[in-house]
């Protein structure tokens, strides 16, 4: 019997560009912007690797979708894509895929969208139409199982994404149909959101005077190297994410701001800092001229991305030709 290969090692992810809106022209496929974690998925037989975007094994954190892979016959493959968790209407909900991790990973569903290698063969430089006809064919076995194929359409990026958003999904992503896979963010992969939604660093906390573990925290984002006070957060956090938090600001406590300019006082007075590596997603209403947040709701903890690469986004007009470059 032949000996199945080692699965492949871990890649640098692609990463799409934000745009305000769909592009237009010929040659792009738009996918549904998944709400969850980047995985990637190497499998060879009964061996199974599982990392995040940055390259962190989460092998043990996700044992049904370990498991799945084994049964699908794979040699020397290596998948991209996404966990989440839906809700009842099979909408993705970051919140629900925190809570799938630590006690129900039955909930779990992997959306593969990109196949790396193959058969031990490195992909890459095939147009990404064939790299997806290849992975639809190895995930012919996957059945209604964890793990799925993500489908795409052609043609109208905006009708899709006026759908999307009127479902509550997060949005599309716009990828060039004849492009190689490139590590990196690039303009050939574009996503457009259906709101404001990004990741934000946690430098401090004000306490409650309503006996709760804290009453908001406070953000931050990274410019040129430092970091920058970007407002309160108030809002979405459950029980257990208040408890949570709290545990974890007591190990991370500090007694100066880790922020590269001095806070207005009113506002210092009523900070406990922490140090810079809790990483959080928010959703908000936009930003203020003095480039805080407005209206922003806890969506959850970020722990498949380090704080250090946590930069603020924002979207650019997409290519005026339609091409990616």
């Amino acid at each position: 019997m032949k000996r199945a290969a080692a699965p492949p090692p871990f890649v640098g992810p692609q990463l799409a560009k934000l745009v305000e809106e769909p592009p237009q022209g010929k040659g792009w496929l738009f996918e549904m912007k998944f709400d969850g974690y980047r995985l990637e998925v190497a499998v060879s037989g009964k061996e199974v690797r599982i990392h995040t975007r940055s390259g962190q094994d989460w092998t043990e954190r996700f044992p049904t979708i370990a498991r799945a892979a084994t049964a699908l016959d794979l040699d020397g493959a290596l998948i991209d894509g996404e966990v989440v968790a839906a809700d009842e209407r099979g909408v993705s909900d970051f919140g629900l895929l925190q809570d799938a991790i630590e006690s129900a990973p039955e909930k779990l569903s992997y959306f593969g969208f990109d196949l790396l290698f193959d058969r031990g063969t490195d992909c890459r430089a095939l147009p990404l139409i064939e790299r997806k006809r290849l992975l639809r064919e190895r995930l012919a076995k996957a059945g209604n199982g964890p793990i799925r194929y993500t489908g795409h359409v052609e043609g109208d990026g905006a009708a899709l994404l006026a759908a999307l958003c009127r479902q509550g999904f997060e949005g599309v992503v716009a990828k060039r149909a004849d492009e190689p896979y490139r590590s990196g963010r690039t303009q050939s992969w574009l996503k457009i959101k259906c709101g404001h939604r990004q990741e934000f660093i946690i430098v401090g906390y004000t306490p409650s005077e309503r006996g709760r573990p804290f009453a908001s925290i406070a953000m931050a984002l990274r410019e040129r190297g430092k970091l920058r006070y970007a407002g309160r957060v108030g809002s979405g956090f459950a029980e257990k994410d208040l408890g949570e938090l709290s545990k974890r600001f007591a190990k991370l406590a500090r007694k100066t701001p880790p922020l590269s300019h001095e806070l207005p006082r009113a506002i210092a007075r009523r900070l406990r800092f922490v140090e810079p590596r809790l990483v959080a997603e928010i959703a908000f209403a936009g930003f203020t001229k003095d480039n805080l947040i407005r209206q922003g709701r806890f969506i959850g903890l970020r722990e498949d991305k380090p704080a250090r690469e946590i930069r603020r986004e924002v979207a650019a007009p997409p290519p005026e030709t339609g091409r990616g470059r």
